[in-house]
C-alpha cells in the first residue's frame, strides 16, 4: 500500500510550508524516542513522521511525490522512460498522478535509479537539558537513509534485467544510527549539520528542555534568589547557584525586591564562529520573610517600627494605658 505522506503529519494535501513544519515539530517532539523511552511503537511512528517531513518539506520532492506517490524518488527516470518509449514501460504501464501505477517497477525504495548516485538530505531532532548545552555533549540519533544495495553493489541491474531486490534503484532504505556532537553554548533552534559520509547529509535541529532554576536569553541566564528580610535591610551574603557551581553574593544594605545583580561570565557559553567566553548570570532578588517570629522577635521588631515612626522609648506603653482609662 501506498503511504500517505500528508495524513502522516495530519495537514491537508494543499498545506502550506508553515503548516508542515508546524505539524512535524509537534509530532517529533511527541514521539521523540527521548521523550518515550523503551516505546517501540513510538519510535516507529517517529521514523514514519521524518520520512514524511523529508519529502514535503522539499519542494521538488514534494512535486514528484504528489505525481508518482511511492514512486517519487524515480520520478526523472519515470519520465525519461516515457518521453523515450512513447506511453508505457514494459507491460504498458503508464505514469499517473497520485498514488500506485509503478509499485511493481520500483517498489518505492530509496537512492538513485539505476544506482546513479545522489546525496540525501535527512533531518531530524535532538532533545537536550540545559546542562547538556552549557558544557557540550554527544547524542545518538537514528535516522532512515538509504545504502547501496547488497545484491547489485548500488548498480540496479543484475545482467541485463532490474536487480529483483532492490527494484532497479541501487539502494534499499535502512534506519542509521548517528553520534552527533552537540557543541558547548548551543541554543534552541540551532542547526547542526553532519555528513557520515559521500551519499548523505543530515540536519539536527536542536530543542532544548525547559529548566526548573534558570531560565536563557541569548547567552545570558536568570534566577531568583532568596534574601531574608534581616539581609535585605542590613546588607549580607547569600550563595547563588551558577552552571559552574555556587558563588557568594554581597547584597547591600536596602536592598529591595526584584532588584538584578549581574554576575560576569557566569552564563552560557557563547557560541558562533569566532565566539569565546561566557554570558552572564542574573540574580533576581526575592525577599523571604518568616511568618512564624518568636514574641521576643515582634517585640524587638515593633521597637524598630517605633523607632523610624520617632516615638520615645516607652511612650507606647503609656499612650496605651492612657487610651485605657478613657
Amino acid at each position: 500500500m501506498a503511504k500517505d505522506f500528508y495524513a502522516e503529519l495530519g495537514v491537508p494535501r494543499d498545506a502550506d510550508e508553515k503548516q508542515i513544519k508546524t505539524a512535524y515539530r509537534r509530532l517529533a517532539r511527541r514521539y521523540h524516542p527521548d521523550m518515550n523511552p523503551g516505546d517501540d511503537g513510538a519510535e516507529t511512528r517517529f521514523k514514519s513522521i521524518n520520512d514524511a517531513y523529508q519529502v514535503l518539506s522539499d519542494s521538488k520532492k514534494r512535486r514528484d511525490y504528489d505525481e508518482f506517490g511511492d514512486n517519487w524518488k524515480h520520478a526523472e527516470q519515470i519520465r525519461e522512460t516515457s518521453r523515450s518509449r512513447g506511453s508505457g514501460f514494459r507491460s504498458g504501464v503508464r505514469p499517473s498522478s497520485g498514488f500506485g501505477g509503478f509499485e511493481d517497477l520500483f517498489g518505492g525504495l530509496g537512492g538513485s535509479a539505476f544506482g546513479r548516485p545522489q546525496r540525501q538530505t535527512l533531518r531530524t531532532t535532538a532533545q537536550i537539558t540545559l546542562e547538556e548545552a552549557y558544557s557540550g555533549s554527544k547524542r545518538t540519533v537514528t535516522i532512515q537513509g538509504s545504502a547501496a544495495c547488497p545484491a547489485c553493489h548500488g548498480t540496479g541491474v543484475d545482467g541485463t534485467v532490474l536487480c529483483p531486490t532492490c527494484g532497479g534503484s541501487g539502494a534499499l532504505t535502512q534506519p542509521r544510527t548517528l553520534e552527533v556532537t552537540i557543541p558547548a553554548g548551543t541554543a534552541a533552534g540551532d542547526r547542526i549539520r553532519v555528513r557520515p559520509d559521500e551519499t548523505m547529509e543530515v540536519t539536527i535541529e536542536v530543542d532544548i528542555r525547559k529548566h526548573r532554576v534558570y531560565t536563557r536569553k541569548g547567552d545570558d541566564l536568570t534566577t531568583d534568589v532568596s534574601v531574608s528580610y534581616l539581609d535585605a535591610l542590613l546588607g549580607g551574603e547569600v550563595e547563588v547557584p551558577t552552571m559552574s557551581g555556587k558563588v557568594v553574593l554581597r547584597v547591600p544594605p536596602g536592598t529591595v525586591e526584584g532588584r538584578n545583580f549581574r554576575l560576569g561570565g557566569r552564563g552560557m557559553p557563547r557560541h558562533g564562529r569566532g565566539a569565546t567566553g561566557h554570558g552572564d548570570l542574573v540574580a533576581k532578588v526575592v525577599i523571604s520573610v518568616p511568618k512564624d517570629l518568636s514574641d521576643q522577635e515582634k517585640g524587638l521588631l515593633e521597637r524598630l517600627r517605633q523607632l523610624r515612626e520617632g516615638v520615645p522609648e516607652g511612650a507606647a506603653g503609656t499612650d496605651a494605658a492612657a487610651g485605657g482609662d478613657a
